[in-house]
């Protein structure tokens, strides 16, 4: 039986893996900048003088599509880029998406029209799924069991400190300079990215031996100093050569493949997490922060407090890739989830109590404070767990094809939430609309307490598939 777990150098020398996943997310910070450009943006394009296009200033609903249709492009993009990195692999992938993101910003520099706008934020959209796909793939095929999770969640911490750059660069630099800046990111990434090999199981994939024995010497940090390490290495690629061949029993996948009882049962959990967590009001906060705390009646300024939610983000992103690993998957998100509700509650409590003629003024600390912790709390756990869950329960076979479905998923969630939270604040207010948050958070708790299996540290192919049951499933 081939068992890596008594080889030193898997548990100790993981250098090339944070240098391969820091390399990474170069392009996800820059994804991050063009999410967070959307905040300052939108005040100058909807002014009648500061506005840089011909075509006018933008009016509500304008507005709301360019909130939201990112997501619309996402949604393509997941789809596409599951194709794409079963043909490139997801080093080729991420270096393809450069493009798109360049792209971006020659819109947002070069743009004169509203349409311009809206197809750049399409376009970010699009390669921000495919990048949020392929990343994730990336680092669960060459991350060690015992880091897995957390070099699987630093993309949400790059993310978030791209964001808090682009609320800075709003309030200190110009329209078209940002665009200058930024363009410089998806150039930087594709030059230091490409000097990294594809992963070990791309290679497998493709028939290519020595490029796969090459490349998983170095993401296992092998210095050929030992004959004990040599044989590490031979077992290892042994054993990715036995998963990829059965993989490839079958030239192409067929309908049992997708409805068997395991895969069906590991998309269907994934995908309930992708779409609880977004109830956390995560997607919300970022795009209407200032319109949910003017609705609030702070006498704190709005924008400075969207500036400490993305510090909040920050943070809370940073804590997640110290927990992850060590607190579990499960404990992780149950609190992640819990901590949510109890904020969004409490500001819906806050509201209430505010719209209702009682003096709260001893407490206007509480809508910041209850956001900020709500964004924490959440960017630490659930969401940047529920892709790395979503990898960890999905059967090897249709992995690919499984990430797509649940990147999908998230987008379709985040595009309904963002585009209909102004008709909701409208009807329901904003303690209403936090109730409906807030339930949502207590159901994800219970989901996560009662469904969710505890996957940290378990070998990636053998996550959520018993041995036994596999076998009695292939005899049906």
């Amino acid at each position: 039986m081939m068992d890596g777990t008594n080889v030193p150098f898997q548990l100790t020398n993981v250098r090339n893996q944070y240098l391969a996943v820091l390399a990474a997310n170069i392009i996800y910070y820059g994804h991050g900048c063009g999410l967070g450009w959307n905040s300052p943006a939108v005040q100058i394009l909807k002014d009648p003088i500061k506005t840089p296009l011909e075509s006018g200033p933008l009016d509500n609903e304008d507005v709301s599509w360019i909130g939201s249709i990112n997501c619309m492009g996402a949604l393509f993009g997941s789809l596409f880029c599951g194709y794409l990195i079963s043909l490139l692999g997801c080093k080729r992938t991420l270096l393809f998406m450069s493009v798109p993101s360049a792209t971006f910003w020659l819109l947002i520099y070069f743009g004169n029209s509203y349409y311009h706008i809206l197809l750049g934020r399409f376009i970010s959209g699009f390669y921000g799924a495919g990048i949020q796909t392929a990343q994730c793939l990336y680092v669960t095929e060459i991350a060690n069991d015992n880091i897995r999770g957390r070099l699987g969640s630093f993309w949400l911490f790059i993310r978030n400190i791209g964001i808090l750059t682009a609320y800075i660069f709003g309030s200190t630099l110009e329209y078209r300079e940002i665009p200058c800046i930024c363009i410089c990111i998806p150039i930087t990434f594709a030059i230091i990215f490409f000097m990294f090999p594809n992963t070990p199981r791309f290679h497998l994939y493709k028939e290519h031996t020595l490029a796969a024995e090459n490349s998983l010497k170095f993401y296992k940090g092998y210095k050929g100093e030992s004959n004990e390490e040599d044989e590490a290495i031979y077992k290892e690629l042994e054993r990715l050569k036995s998963i990829v061949h059965e993989q490839k029993a079958e030239v192409k996948l067929q309908a049992s493949d997708y409805f068997n009882s395991t895969a069906l049962k590991g998309l269907a959990i994934a995908v309930t997490l992708t779409v609880l967590s977004t109830f956390t009001a995560n997607h919300t906060l970022i795009n209407y922060s200032v319109m949910i705390f003017e609705r609030a009646e702070t006498n704190i300024d709005p924008y400075l407090q969207s500036i400490v939610l993305a510090i909040a983000l920050i943070l809370g992103s940073l804590s997640t890739t110290y927990f992850a690993d060590i607190l579990g998957r499960k404990i992780l998100c149950s609190i992640s989830f819990l901590g949510s509700a109890l904020g969004l509650l409490s500001l819906s409590l806050y509201h209430y109590l505010h719209l209702n003629g009682n003096d709260l003024s001893a407490f206007a600390w509480v809508p910041v404070t209850s956001l900020s912790f709500v964004i924490f709390i959440s960017a630490a756990g659930v969401l940047p767990m529920t892709m790395i869950c979503g990898v960890e329960y999905i059967p090897p076979k249709i992995r690919t094809f499984g990430m797509a479905i649940i990147v999908f998923a998230t987008n379709l969630a985040a595009f309904g939430a963002v585009k209909a939270f102004p008709i909701l604040l409208d009807s329901l207010d904003l303690y209403g609309c936090m109730v409906i948050h807030g339930v949502g958070c207590l159901v994800g708790t219970v989901f996560v307490v009662y469904v969710l299996e505890e996957t940290t540290g378990k070998s990636l192919d053998n996550v959520g598939v018993d041995e036994k049951t596999t076998d009695e499933l292939n005899s049906i």
